[in-house]
């Protein structure tokens, strides 16, 4: 049956009404019904049909129809689309399932709904079915714009205290920023340029939407690939969720409207929540550019890093902070009580205190890089520091030393010369180091200063003392493929000596001398370096168990007398200088050995009910007994089963270690009580500070 077309003045063709031709199908069914009940002989069943799903569609776009046909025997199905209502159109593939038409201009509040009839055949039976395709004008589009920015304080000169004066506001860089509808819903997702610029094209005018930035730096194409979130550690409800899953932190603003323009332009700035006009001197609403600060901080490295390495991958990194971070040192993240900022290998975690009665970190954007090189180390590199409490003027640990040292000369390379952190906002408290000025007491490779320095040194063109001493600029590539190459390998500890002697292997001999200059200018001896420190003649004054920096072990049982003191730490930390010796082994036969550890001249107290776990037990004497410590170390990769100090006799050490291949290994010795604050002052006598072992290593079974 052919429709019979009817002409408008519109001079636009038109079809019949939908309800006149439904009547006639109806009529040509029941004809049908009629001779065959529905099915033909034999038994054959109709086939269905599915026209798809009525919907609406935007002018002058191609539309699809989507039809579909099921037929039960599995009989070859034939298709034929055909318009029944509304201004004809030309239907494109309207023998297949799969057919499409181009809709046409509507006018501005005039839809228009046209009707497409399925007819589905198995060359007996038919079946139909109809869609309802309505074409409208779409709604007017505007380009939502502008830039999103955190405010910044920075501290006051000579770091004492934040300077909310000078308050500046800066962009908010890489961050993810986000639009919401007015039920919420993410309607358009990018990403905040270098200058905290964003834009969304193509939102609906008229219509209410808010801004959302969240605290995150997320790259997964490209070169290179980060992946950082600023989260709240605390959680007080007594079930707290995994760190990783803590609340990240988000901007947010309250809706506004696209109005009608073509270009919306809205900025969005995170304030810092201090009372900046009034004279309460402290925080009177919410500290919303905080994460936004550390965000920045670590966006700053990162790119640092890129000038290096374009392909650098990043390891995904939490950093928490929250209001509620403070330097108790009680040690429970969950309630806040962080001590200080620290970094945490284990999970590549940044902790930062945020007690603004106590500390804040979050505008000491040197204290967050500076513990974002501790997450290089662990990363790109490797570090050999157990860290613990120390300060400006400390003899310490070597290892700790560089770790120490490396870190801040790190965030002195990518922020700027002063390192500066500052106390409790609205105070004068805080202290400043300068890597180009400053004068330190204890100048020397287990210095952290030192280390800074030399490092900071080698990488800049400053000649700082104006004495020539600093012609060296090596600029930041050299040092990076250093601490991701060798560095992260060396047979030594990880020092200042290892450091430089990588360093100055793959330098020019005009660099070369200049490296030896730096080192010279920090009481480091530049002849004869190597890994080991070999020749160094700095050795803090004469003070004693200082030298040789590495003292050599045979693995055939012959007995090492060697002694620990902790005459530089006065605080139980167990971390300063002296206090750990450093042994070298080569191992020529590959097996596992033992390793024993006695005291020497050990406390005459007897020992009444020794707990190696050192809970508290009924023995009042625990901590006047010696507790040697060793574990030994193949290129940085611990070579025992198990941590240090497992050993549960009084003034012993026994150990065994995984197999060992032939080389050469490491290994540490120290007492356990110099890290113990529980550990009486006077020990092992009064106004001694020295403990010495005899050490044996042998293969065994």
């Amino acid at each position: 049956m052919q429709h019979r077309m009817i002409v408008y003045p519109t001079n636009r063709p038109v079809l019949l009404p939908r309800a006149r031709v439904a009547l006639l199908a109806i009529a040509m069914l029941a004809l049908a019904a009629c001779s065959s009940g529905g099915s033909s002989g034999g038994g054959n069943t109709a086939p269905t049909a599915n026209a798809g799903t009525d919907r609406t569609v935007a002018e002058l776009t191609n539309v699809s129809l989507n039809g579909s046909g099921f037929d039960a025997n599995g009989d070859t199905l034939t298709y034929s689309w055909t318009q029944i209502a509304g201004t004809a159109v030309t239907i494109n593939n309207n023998t297949m399932a799969q057919a499409n038409f181009d809709a046409f201009d509507v006018p501005a509040g005039a839809p228009e709904t046209l009707s497409f009839e399925l007819v589905v055949s198995d060359g007996t039976a038919n079946a139909t079915d109809v869609v309802d395709i309505t074409i409208e004008e779409p709604a007017a589009m505007v380009a939502v714009s502008g830039t999103v920015g955190y405010e910044f304080v920075p501290p006051k000169p000579n770091c004492w205290g934040l300077d909310f004066d000078v308050t500046v506001v800066r962009p908010i860089r890489g961050a993810t920023v986000q639009l919401l509808d007015a039920g919420g819903v993410v309607i358009g997702t990018t990403v905040s340029d270098d200058n905290g610029g964003y834009a969304f094209a193509d939102v609906d005018a008229n219509t209410m939407v808010r801004l959302r930035v969240r605290a995150e730096l997320k790259k997964t194409t490209g070169q290179s690939r980060w992946d950082v979130d600023v989260r709240d550690n605390v959680d007080t409800s007594g079930n707290p969720p995994d760190l990783d899953a803590r609340p990240l932190y988000v901007l947010d603003e309250a809706t506004f409207d696209t109005g009608s323009l073509s270009v919306v332009t809205h900025d969005l700035t995170a304030a810092t929540g201090w009372d900046i006009d009034g004279n309460s001197n402290s925080y009177i609403s919410a500290r919303s550019a905080a994460p936004f600060a550390i965000l920045d901080s670590i966006y700053t490295v990162i790119k640092f890093v890129e000038s290096a390495d374009p392909d650098a991958f990043f390891a995904p990194l939490d950093a928490f902070w929250s209001i509620d971070n403070t330097a108790t040192v009680n040690g429970d993240i969950d309630l806040g009580e962080l001590g200080t900022s620290f970094y945490r290998g284990d999970i590549d975690s940044l902790f930062l205190v945020g007690d603004a009665t106590d500390d804040t970190d979050e505008f000491d954007d040197h204290v967050i890089v500076h513990e974002w090189g501790h997450y290089f180390e662990d990363n790109f590199s490797r570090s050999d520091s157990f860290g613990g409490a120390h300060g400006v003027g400390d003899r310490l640990d070597a290892r700790l030393a560089f770790g120490e040292g490396w870190a801040t000369a790190l965030s002195g390379m990518a922020l700027g010369d002063l390192y500066c952190d500052t106390g409790v906002p609205g105070t004068s408290g805080g202290f400043g180091i300068g890597t180009e000025s400053g004068s330190y007491d204890a100048r020397g490779w287990y210095d952290e200063i030192s280390v800074l320095r030399f490092i900071y040194d080698m990488w800049d063109d400053n000649d700082d003392d104006g004495a020539g001493s600093d012609t060296v600029s090596i600029g930041f590539a050299p040092i990076y493929d250093v601490m991701t190459g060798p560095q992260a390998t060396t047979a030594a500890f990880t020092t200042i000596f290892s450091f430089a002697t990588e360093l100055r292997a793959i330098l020019n001999s005009g660099d070369q001398a200049g490296l030896d200059a730096q080192l010279a200018r920090e009481d480091m001896t530049a002849a004869g370096l190597d890994i080991w420190g070999t020749n160094e003649a700095n050795l803090a004054d004469g003070a004693p168990d200082v030298e040789p920096i590495y003292t050599d072990i045979t693995a055939d049982g012959t007995v090492l007398n060697i002694c620990s003191n902790s005459r530089f730490d006065s605080e139980r930390d167990g971390n300063k200088l002296s206090e750990y010796r450093y042994l070298r082994v080569n191992i020529s036969s590959p097996s596992r050995y033992r390793i024993v550890v006695d005291t020497i001249d050990p406390p005459s107290i007897p020992p009444l009910d020794y707990d190696c776990t050192r809970a508290p037990d009924t023995d009042p004497n625990i901590h006047q007994h010696s507790d040697p410590d060793v574990t030994i170390f193949g290129n940085g990769v611990r070579a025992l089963p198990f941590w240090e100090g497992l050993s549960c006799e009084p003034n012993r050490e026994e150990a065994t270690t995984n197999f060992l291949n032939p080389g050469t290994y490491v290994l540490d010795i120290t007492e356990f009580r110099f890290a113990d604050p529980d550990s009486p002052v006077d020990f092992p006598q009064p106004d001694e500070t020295e403990i010495c072992f005899n050490i044996t290593m042998q293969a065994t079974n």
